[in-house]
């Protein structure tokens, strides 16, 4: 599959976001003709592509970011990037509060921010500067705290579910969040 990538910028406006989800989806489609995606699969990227969109909206704190759509040897990547506010969560069992780049960073950072009853969504720090996501199955019922536990962490939890990977990374020199998730689907044959 050939390499192609698409760069949109989006101005954190709630209302331009079905226009932009068009135009991304139609270059989903026009990229990945030799391996497109299923239909769970297609839908999964129009829950991502939204939901960063809506985080842009809600959480930045900037006016600007940019969409980069990159498809790549049956790999389709979703990246959105802005210079607003670093990704801060609370780890859910303490309430500790952690901010990238974690200050004093020394070893692995690994806890749970959210939970449904069902998955439980865990973030993984292997450095100061970037964050992996990712779900355990809960193993007995445990529901959560609705009141307390409904939190914003919850977009969170739809886009590592929905992706094959999610991760974030923050880059010191420019000062730029990066939030990506990784698609992978079947070359088709005949």
């Amino acid at each position: 599959m050939e390499h192609d990538r698409i760069r949109i910028h989006f101005t954190s406006n709630r209302e331009e976001i079905p226009g932009i989800l068009r135009i991304c989806l139609d270059h989903v489609v026009q990229n990945t003709k030799n391996a497109s995606p299923s239909p769970d699969t297609f839908s999964k990227i129009k829950w991502v592509i939204t939901e960063l969109l809506t985080n842009a909206v809600k959480h930045s704190g900037t006016r600007d970011c940019t969409l980069n759509i990159k498809v790549d040897n049956n790999r389709l990547f979703l990246e959105k990037e802005d210079r607003g506010n670093p990704l801060s969560l609370i780890r859910q069992d303490t309430g500790k509060i952690f901010t990238w780049p974690i200050k004093g960073f020394t070893n692995r950072v690994e806890f749970q921010i959210y939970h449904n009853g069902v998955d439980s969504l865990i973030v993984r720090s292997d450095d100061a500067h970037s964050a992996k996501f990712y779900i355990k199955e809960m193993t007995g019922p445990d529901m959560p705290r609705l009141l307390n536990d409904s939190s914003e962490h919850f977009g969170l939890l739809i886009l590592t579910k929905a992706s094959h990977e999610f991760y974030y990374e923050y880059d010191p020199e420019t000062q730029t969040n990066r939030f990506t998730s990784v698609f992978l689907f079947a070359e088709k044959t005949g």
